[in-house]
C-alpha cells in the first residue's frame, strides 16, 4: 500500500469518528461527589460494653450504624440492646433508630421504642411472682452512664393484665424504680351477680 491511500483511509475514519460523536450529543459534566458527614459505617453491628470491674453493663444489635465526627454520635438503625444496669435489674431494648454518644452516654431513641425489664424470679412479700413491666412509646431518651431514662412523649404501660397510658415517664433502670405522669387507666370493673343473701 502506498501512503496515499493510508492518508485517505485515516482521514475517512478521522470524519466518521467525528460524525458519530457529535451524533453523541452533549457529555453530562462529571458526578462531583461532595464531603460527608460520615467518617465510617458498618453493617451488623454486634457490641459489648463493659463496667470498670470489667462485667458486661449492655450487649448491643443493630442493622447499621455510622459515626458524625461532628457531633461525636453514633447513629444506628434496628436497634437491640440488652442493658443489666445492676446484678437485679435487666431490660430488653429495642428502637427502630438510636443516636448514642460514646463519650457522654447520652442515647435517644427514636422512631418508636419498646423499654421490657426481663424477668428476673421477682417476688411479692407474700411470695407472689412479680410481672415485668413493658413500655412503648415513640420517643425515648437517657444516659448509660446514669442509668436513668424518660420520655416526654406518651407512653403505654403493660405489666401482666394492668395496662395503662401517660404523658410523660422518667426511670431509674438501676434500681427499676419509674414515675408516670398524667396517667390515664380505663377501669372495668367486674360484672354484677345477683345472689341471694338467704
Amino acid at each position: 500500500m502506498n501512503t496515499r491511500v493510508l492518508i485517505i483511509l485515516a482521514l475517512v475514519i478521522a470524519a466518521i469518528a467525528g460524525w458519530f460523536f457529535k451524533q453523541q450529543g452533549e457529555i453530562a459534566p462529571p458526578v462531583s461527589i461532595a464531603p460527608t458527614e460520615v467518617d465510617y459505617e458498618a453493617t451488623d453491628i454486634q457490641a459489648v460494653q463493659t463496667n470498670e470491674q470489667g462485667e458486661t453493663e449492655y450487649e448491643l444489635n443493630a442493622e447499621s450504624l455510622s459515626h458524625d465526627p461532628n457531633t461525636n454520635q453514633d447513629v444506628m438503625s434496628g436497634i437491640t440492646m440488652n442493658w443489666q444496669p445492676s446484678a437485679e435489674q435487666l431490660y430488653r431494648i429495642t428502637s427502630g433508630t438510636a443516636t448514642l454518644n460514646q463519650e457522654t452516654g447520652d442515647l435517644h431513641l427514636y422512631g418508636g421504642f419498646s423499654l421490657a425489664s426481663e424477668d428476673q424470679a421477682k417476688t411479692t412479700q407474700s411470695g407472689e411472682k412479680i410481672a415485668p413491666i413493658t413500655v412503648t412509646g415513640e420517643a425515648l431518651k437517657g444516659n448509660t452512664k446514669s442509668r436513668q431514662v424518660y420520655s416526654e412523649q406518651p407512653v403505654q404501660v403493660v405489666q401482666g393484665s394492668n395496662r395503662f397510658e401517660a404523658a410523660t415517664m422518667k426511670a431509674d433502670l438501676e434500681t427499676g424504680e419509674y414515675e408516670f405522669g398524667q396517667v390515664a387507666v380505663m377501669f372495668t370493673p367486674a360484672e354484677r351477680q345477683d345472689k341471694a343473701l338467704f
